[in-house]
């Protein structure tokens, strides 16, 4: 990992994205700091505002999609605690 500053990136950026396909660039900014982080040739539209990888897969991302289309449909199951006894056998 490789932590720089602002300016030092400004400076030199051909260099700092070019090594970030190969290790990690950390950008200090005041307080803060940014992350480069390479996507290939794609970028994913991910739903989730923290980026959450786990939402780059498209058979996650229709999983969700036909979960929220049973419970508008209302063909989920309720469950209740004796459901989860009997499922989780507590």
């Amino acid at each position: 990992m490789l932590v720089v500053s602002s300016r030092e990136f400004r400076d030199s950026q051909k260099k700092y994205l070019d090594l970030a396909t190969k290790e990690r660039v950390i950008i200090k900014r005041k307080n803060e700091f940014l992350e480069l982080v390479p996507r290939g040739n794609n970028i994913p539209e991910s739903p989730s505002p923290s980026n959450d990888p786990w939402f780059d897969d498209p058979l996650n991302l229709e999983s969700v999609t036909v979960g929220i289309e049973q419970v508008r449909k209302g063909e989920t199951v309720r469950l209740t605690p004796e459901l989860q006894k009997k499922l989780f056998e507590l």
